[in-house]
């Protein structure tokens, strides 16, 4: 069992260029993490190709031989922690960049992470949308006037119906107390109770909120609508109507004017 280990940290040397350590007071202890370092280290001296990148996770006496390198400090705050690795391994930003992180880039004006925002909301409004059909609630989306949001309504009668608002709130999902199943009138003082920063967050919301209306007065009667089409400015318009004027056209090359030959 231990030649195996040893050869799989062997293995693993050889493969890669970087050796993340996650220290904490269990790590430290570790023989396994102590032969780790000490075999690391050792070809990095005689080779200077693999680069140990120190991660802290928890208070803990930091191994002498990583002492005075610099390291990913995760302790007290996930997005310092995470820049500070991405600069360690010689990442852009930019680069490091998904939808399930691009809150930590949403103070960078370079990176693009408004496309995965959207992409995130674009899963949110699925996956509630789904489950509003199976409970046969109506759905709504908001649109330029109150942006990436979205109500949900069920209606017996008047004594007996219920809306469920939530926005996205600088990165969080809130949700709104209100009787308006149309979001675009939603204050947006009115979002006040914190959901969390995660669809399944919101999913899980949503399903114990439509749950307890069942239990209590059951299912809309009617049929359910659901309006979830996007709302463009004038320049996101015009854009897709530039690029499906394109599609259309049989030609797909550069069109350069012809200069007669002198």
């Amino acid at each position: 069992m231990g030649d195996s280990l040893t050869g799989k940290i062997e293995e693993g040397l050889q493969a890669n260029d970087y050796l993340g350590l996650v220290l904490s007071p269990a790590a430290v202890a570790s023989e396994w993490v102590k032969a780790e370092l000490s075999a690391a280290w050792c070809r990095q001296m005689s080779s200077r190709k693999i680069v140990v990148l120190p991660i802290l996770y928890q208070d803990c006496e930091i191994p002498f031989l990583l002492e005075d390198r610099k390291n990913a400090d995760f302790r007290t705050s996930y997005d310092e922690g995470f820049m500070a690795l991405c600069t360690a391994l010689g990442l852009k930003h930019s680069e490091a960049l998904s939808e399930n992180n691009w809150r930590l880039f949403m103070g960078d004006r370079e990176a693009d992470w408004k496309y995965y925002r959207e992409q995130e909301y674009k899963r949110l409004v699925t996956r509630l949308v789904d489950r509003a059909r199976q409970y046969n609630w109506s759905s709504w989306t908001g649109g330029t006037k109150n942006p990436l949001s979205v109500t949900f309504s069920a209606f017996i009668d008047r004594n007996k119906e219920k809306c469920i608002a939530l926005r996205m709130v600088k990165g969080a999902y809130m949700a709104a107390e209100t009787d308006e199943w149309n979001p675009n009138n939603t204050k947006l003082s009115l979002y006040t109770e914190y959901i969390g920063n995660t669809v399944n967050e919101c999913e899980e919301y949503v399903w114990r909120e439509m749950e307890k209306f069942r239990a209590t007065y059951g299912d809309p009667t009617g049929k359910s609508e659901h309006f979830t089409s996007r709302f463009l400015n004038d320049g996101q318009k015009l854009k897709i109507i530039s690029e499906m004027l394109q599609k259309m056209d049989w030609y797909q090359g550069d069109m350069e004017d012809e200069k007669d030959e002198e």
